[in-house]
């Protein structure tokens, strides 16, 4: 960390902050022996999978492999870096962190300058967006639309020129970046034919993308001219950009919607900022993307009430219908406000003014509501087959529904609206939902008979503790470990010991941002191992970690004898022979 917090605050914020408590936040979760069982956040499913235990302090998904510790569980559901998910940590439970202590040889990190180089971008944009003769265009364009100097500021919406290096220049001169770096942060790209960058933002109008601490993290531009261009641009995936875990203007409706209880959820950039600065300050926009698993986990973390706010053409319809199966699968509650035709938030609430948009979201449907009479608008009711048709449109939707009462309500509605016997779908409703169950193997639980002996040492040694891991440490180097996986728990384990650190499989995860590793170590933190005789076991393994790294070494020298042997190299075919002797001499001795 380059902003380093004291191991043993760490360890004190981990202590006060229970996970199970934690996860409860955004999770429904359940007493299963003695652990905790849910439906996973990190995907959609309908028999829980993600498990988390009280004792261990760690989570881990038997579906999807997402494993971690409290620290993990906030970074990945709010995507914060390790410093932000333990300062929100430690926000919770009290604890005051100390001021970061800088010198001169303080390296802030990749993040860091890529947070000083956005920064240093987005000045530039509303400096030339300001500027009297470069930013005119924009400035017509913005004004034309009814944005005024407010409105920029509070976004701080700027102009990139049509230049094609013209932030090259000004961010050389303003923070003495490379351009490498500048390409690394999404901001330029490097030409095909040769060795050199251009501006990726040409001639738009530029919105920053900010995190939910208002963090820039990339950009976003809208052409201002209709050309043969996209009419959108967004920054490329980057360190902090990852476009599936943020919603534009979250950091400033967050307040709003935990007041309000309920999301506004709408497309654009310009509907997001027109309903903010007209005072509905719980809105946010899907950055023009389609809704993801992460950003509902954002939003669920503040209110499970979302009202999409989604244009009248088809496209919007369908987008809206995609967004709601995957609201409806972590169970939030979801309504549809359809705008008139030709029209989105940002034109509606210009023209017709804040108070009469809201009386529309009062109005705004459920969305099953919305759908099943769209659905029966389209079709006919006046025969079987039109109504078996409708019918099938609309049941595997309700199928997702978790709450038996809230879906039985909603096939009375159907059978009422379509003129279908409520018994009969009732009936096949049973199917859908049974057809709706993940098709997934069942995690075995018993540990296979014909386990790798490294993996057995990896669960001795978490187990087992500081006691255990120094013991196999001696006895099995860490290039023994011939196993990618192992090799790296070991690596950790051993390092940890060395250092001196307390050895508890929720600290163990903060030494890894591998998700492989992490999920492997929670794997065995929730379905750990009884051994008969963890002595015996011990030995044995060892001895077959050691024999399998030998015998690999063996099979290895022989390769290169004998490559030496058809090279005429006759004096280091003997080397490698001597070598080859000594080994199995001492595998036959062990």
């Amino acid at each position: 960390m380059n902003y380093s917090i004291p191991d043993t605050i760490i360890d004190d914020i981990r202590d006060r902050s229970d996970l199970v408590d934690i996860v409860s936040e955004t999770v429904s979760l359940k007493k299963a022996g003695n652990s905790f069982k849910g439906l996973c956040p990190f995907h959609p499913e309908k028999t829980p999978s993600f498990s988390v235990s009280s004792e261990k302090q760690v989570y881990h998904c038997f579906g999807c492999g997402a494993g971690g510790n409290v620290f993990h569980f906030i970074r990945e559901t709010q995507g914060l870096s390790f410093v932000d998910a333990v300062k929100h940590l430690a926000e919770k439970s009290g604890i005051v962190l100390p001021e970061p202590k800088r010198n001169e040889n303080y390296d802030p990190g990749e993040k860091e300058r890529v947070r000083s180089i956005n920064a240093n971008a987005c000045q530039i944009f509303v400096d030339q967006l300001r500027n009297p003769q470069q930013g005119q265009i924009a400035r017509d364009y913005l004004n034309a639309r009814g944005f005024d100097q407010k409105a920029l500021d509070t976004y701080e919406i700027g102009y990139a020129l049509p230049s094609w290096s013209a932030l090259i220049s000004r961010l050389e001169k303003m923070s003495k970046v490379t351009r490498a770096q500048m390409d690394f942060a999404g901001l330029i790209k490097k030409k095909e034919d040769r060795d050199d960058y251009y501006d990726r933002f040409r001639n738009r109008i530029i919105f920053p993308l900010k995190d939910q601490q208002g963090v820039i993290v990339g950009f976003a531009g809208r052409a201002i001219k209709d050309e043969d261009i996209p009419k959108y641009l967004n920054s490329p995936e980057t360190l902090l950009y990852k476009k599936s875990r943020y919603l534009f203007g979250l950091d400033q409706a967050r307040s709003a919607i935990r007041k309000n209880d309920s999301t506004l959820l709408v497309e654009g950039y310009f509907d997001q900022i027109r309903a903010t600065v007209n005072g509905i300050a719980n809105t946010v926009a899907t950055c023009g993307t389609a809704l993801t698993s992460q950003q509902i986990l954002l939003l669920k973390n503040l209110s499970e009430n979302v009202t999409l706010v989604f244009d009248s053409d088809p496209a919007g319809q369908s987008a809206a219908l995609k967004g709601f199966e995957l609201l409806i699968d972590h169970g939030m509650k979801v309504k549809i406000l359809i705008m008139p035709d030709g029209q989105d938030p940002d034109s509606y609430i210009l023209e017709n003014g804040s108070e009469q948009f809201l009386q529309k979201v009062k109005e705004a449907q459920p969305f099953l509501e919305f759908h099943i009479l769209n659905i029966i608008s389209k079709g006919d009711i006046n025969n079987p087959a039109g109504r078996t048709e409708i019918a099938n449109h609309v049941l595997p939707l309700l199928a997702k529904i978790r709450n038996s009462v809230e879906r039985a309500e909603w096939i009375k509605f159907l059978a009422e609206r379509a003129r279908l016997d409520e018994s009969a779908l009732l009936s096949e409703m049973k199917k859908n939902v049974h057809l709706q169950r993940p098709k997934m193997e069942a995690y075995k639980e018993n540990v296979p008979s014909k386990m790798n002996p490294e993996t057995y040492l990896a669960h001795l040694m978490l187990s087992g503790g500081q006691n255990a891991i120094e013991t196999i440490k001696s006895k099995v180097a860490l290039e023994e470990f011939l196993d990618t996986r192992m090799h790296k728990i070991a690596d950790l384990l051993y390092g940890m010991v060395a250092d001196g650190r307390t050895i508890r499989i929720d600290s163990v995860l903060d030494m890894t941002d591998d998700p492989e590793v992490a999920s492997q170590i929670t794997q065995m933190g929730l379905t750990p191992i009884q051994f008969d005789d963890p002595k015996q076991a011990m030995v044995d393994c060892i001895a077959a970690v050691k024999r399998a790294s030998a015998e690999g070494k063996i099979k290895n020298l022989k390769s290169l004898r004998n490559r030496a042997i058809e090279a005429g190299e006759i004096q280091q075919s003997q080397e490698f022979q001597i070598k080859l002797k000594e080994l199995e001499t001492a595998l036959r001795a062990s």
